[in-house]
């Protein structure tokens, strides 16, 4: 069986303008280790695709098609169930750090809340999560920089943070929507 099958995916979005037909019927299956890449200009649908998967598209999609992750249809689960899913079984690294971080936070509580919530960890065992990812994606001083907020990183290590976000509770899928835009060359 496949850890994610997408059968016949189409993503419309209702406009002022009328329908938009942002993804026409794609089909991909993934097994469990495999990594699969999608390829296409910008605007062809690779971040609406990732979105479908992961229950976040704007209200005003429609979707159509069959979206499996071992075998339950992400699709027709309630958002509660789905909720459950994201960032413990399913993690998306979004294309622009930004906008995925909470300027109002400390990266200690933004990677800690993951775990809290997802896995039930105690606070202490948050933090130690989140000294692991951070070290895991090379952030220098990472015992310090945990009670930075999102403005003290640099772009590359914003992007860096968005990274061990995705990485923090072990997921059995990772989408990642373009994740080395922001980083730097080294």
């Amino acid at each position: 069986m496949s850890l994610l099958s997408v059968e016949n995916l189409q993503i419309r979005f209702r406009t002022g303008d009328g329908l938009v037909h942002a993804v026409n019927d794609v089909s991909f299956d993934m097994a469990e280790g495999q990594k699969l890449a999608l390829v296409g200009e910008s605007g062809s649908g690779k971040s609406q695709i990732a979105l479908a998967i992961m229950g976040l598209l704007a209200k005003n999609a429609e979707v159509a098609g069959k979206v499996r992750f071992d075998g339950r249809d992400l699709l027709s689960l309630p958002a509660s169930q789905l909720n459950a899913l994201r960032a413990a079984q399913i993690a998306l690294i979004f294309q622009d750090p930004m906008s995925s971080l909470n300027p109002y936070m400390t990266i200690e509580r933004q990677l800690g809340e993951v775990v809290e919530l997802h896995e039930g960890a105690s606070r202490a065992e948050a933090r130690k999560r989140a000294l692991e990812v951070m070290e895991a994606v090379r952030i220098p001083d990472a015992r310090n920089r945990l009670r930075a907020y999102p403005h003290e990183f640099s772009g590359g290590m914003r992007q860096r943070i968005v990274i061990a976000m995705a990485l923090i509770c072990r997921p059995r899928l990772i989408l990642a929507d373009e994740p080395t835009t922001a980083l730097d060359v080294t």
